[in-house]
Order: structure tokens, then C-alpha cells, then sequence
């Protein structure tokens, strides 16, 4: 957008806002809402001033807080956390926590738990539960991630989550698990790579390429017992479900892939190895 219209943009945001007085409510929000969607950064940069400021009255930093859950942009969480944290109206806490609720992610979540061991107010803390209820409820990721987490200490219910996980995430769900790739208990980590590999999209080669090449190297020593063999074909066959998806990163994992497949000596494993090059290698052929 042109600086002239950014300019012109941000005049009609500070107009409305500062005549809003009393009377803004939904046609205010609406309209506020339109002109911070044409302008985009440099206009929710605005609104975060006037959300965290004392230069508006308390009603339209109210409307700004509920339009704010209604665009949803990355912008808006600082200022919603603040308000969260040190709002001087409890009213205007409540909408802020209304409106972090409206993200319905891990990001909320965290802001929302962070805010329930802070706040002493028990109708505050009312209004937190139930925006942490509802954010579980609604996101299958949110609710069944401390299964998952479980791991081996509960075996049967981790695979059960897995599969559900493997089944249902979305791309941008199934990077939350890029954090969970170092974890402590390796059914954790492995699932998931499982993950990464089921669901993930083209920004998460970089993870899975990393610990494929790290793990496949260490799960190698083990590779002659019956377990270590049976994790590293599980290794092999997740990759192989990424590689399907995206087949222009195998040229790139060719060697590793290669270099591994030397050293299956007729291993299950192995087999699994050569179908991935097999099927992969035509793959690249027909393109």
C-alpha cells in the first residue's frame, strides 16, 4: 500500500477512535475493524498504542480490545498480555482475556496459564478457567497434547494419540512438535518426528532432515538388536512418508540415505530403505 494511503488510513483510525467517545459498539468496531485490515501493520502498530495508553476513554479501548481478539494478528498479543497483567479497569481485563481466547492456540494458552498463577481476583480467575476450558475444547492439539506427553509411561494411550495426531493436524499444528524433538523420553521425541513427517509441511524439512541424519547415526549402533532395528525401520518409514509428500528435498538426503542403505547387510530395515530409494527414485524420474 502506498505511504499516501497508509497516511490517509491512519488519519480516518485516529478520527474514529478519538470521536468515538461513549457510543462506539459494533457498527465502530466494524468499521475500525475494515480500515486496520486495508492498512495492515503500520495501522495495528496504531491500535496498540491506543489499547495500552491512557489517551482514549475507557469504553473505545474496550472496542479496540474486542476488535483486536476479532483480527486475531500477532501484534495484538503483547498488548493483550499486558492489559491482562496490569489493566487498570476489570472490565477492560476481561475483554483482553476474552480476546487472547479468540486466538484458540498454544500461544494463548501459555498467556492465559501465565495470567491464572498471577491473578488473585477470583472473578478474573472465573473468566481465565473458562477461556482455558474453552480453547482445549475447541483445539483437538491443546487437549490431547499432555496425553502425547505422557510417552512411555503410558504406552497404549501414546499410540493411540499418535495415530489420532498423525491423522488430523494441520501443517501449522503439527510444528508445535519441532519442540519436542530433543525430549527426554524418547517415545516423545520419536513420535514426534512421526509427526513432523505425517503432517508437517515444506518449513519443517530443516528439522527433519537434522534428525534423521542424527538419529539414523545413533539408532545404527543399536541396529543388530531387536528393538534398536525395529525404532530405526520406524525412523526410515516416516521419512519416507515425507518424502512422498515432498519429493524435491530427497536429492538432498540422498547420500545420507544412501550411505545408510550400505550398511543394512540384508537388515528389515534395509528393505525399508531400498523401497524409499526405489519408489523415490521414479518418483524423480517422472518429473
Amino acid at each position: 500500500m502506498a505511504l499516501a494511503t497508509i497516511d490517509s488510513v491512519l488519519e480516518q483510525i485516529d478520527g474514529l477512535v478519538r470521536g468515538a467517545g461513549a457510543e462506539g459498539g459494533r457498527d465502530f468496531r466494524l468499521r475500525l475493524e475494515e480500515l486496520v485490515r486495508r492498512g495492515g501493520r503500520s495501522t495495528e502498530n496504531a491500535i496498540v498504542h491506543y489499547i495500552t495508553g491512557r489517551a482514549v476513554a475507557m469504553a473505545t479501548r474496550i472496542d479496540l480490545v474486542r476488535m483486536a481478539g476479532y483480527i486475531r494478528s500477532d501484534a495484538f498479543l503483547l498488548p493483550l498480555k499486558k492489559v491482562i497483567a496490569m489493566g487498570e479497569d476489570d472490565l477492560l481485563r476481561e475483554e483482553a482475556i476474552l480476546s487472547i481466547a479468540k486466538y484458540n492456540d498454544r500461544r494463548a494458552l501459555d498467556i492465559l496459564e501465565a495470567a491464572l498463577a498471577r491473578i488473585a481476583k477470583p472473578q478474573l480467575q472465573a473468566v481465565i478457567t473458562q477461556a482455558i476450558e474453552r480453547i482445549k475444547a475447541n483445539s483437538p492439539l491443546l487437549a490431547m497434547l499432555p496425553r502425547f506427553l505422557r510417552g512411555g509411561r503410558d504406552s497404549d494411550l501414546f499410540q493411540v494419540t499418535l495415530k489420532v495426531f498423525k491423522k488430523i493436524l494441520a501443517p501449522a499444528d503439527a510444528r508445535t512438535f519441532i519442540a519436542y524433538l530433543h525430549h527426554g523420553d524418547q517415545a516423545v521425541s520419536e513420535g514426534s518426528f512421526e509427526i513432523l513427517c505425517a503432517r508437517g509441511d515444506e518449513a519443517v524439512y530443516f528439522f527433519v532432515a537434522e534428525y534423521f541424519r542424527e538419529h539414523s547415526r545413533l539408532l545404527l549402533r543399536t541396529a543388530e538388536s531387536r528393538v534398536g532395528a525395529a525404532r530405526l525401520e520406524r525412523l526410515i518409514v516416516a521419512l519416507r512418508d515425507y518424502l512422498e509428500r515432498f519429493p524435491q528435498f530427497f536429492s538432498q538426503l540422498r547420500p545420507d540415505i544412501a550411505g545408510l542403505s550400505q550398511k543394512a547387510d540384508g537388515a528389515a530395515w534395509g528393505e525399508a530403505l531400498a523401497a524409499l530409494i526405489r519408489d523415490l527414485d521414479r518418483v524423480m524420474q517422472a518429473r
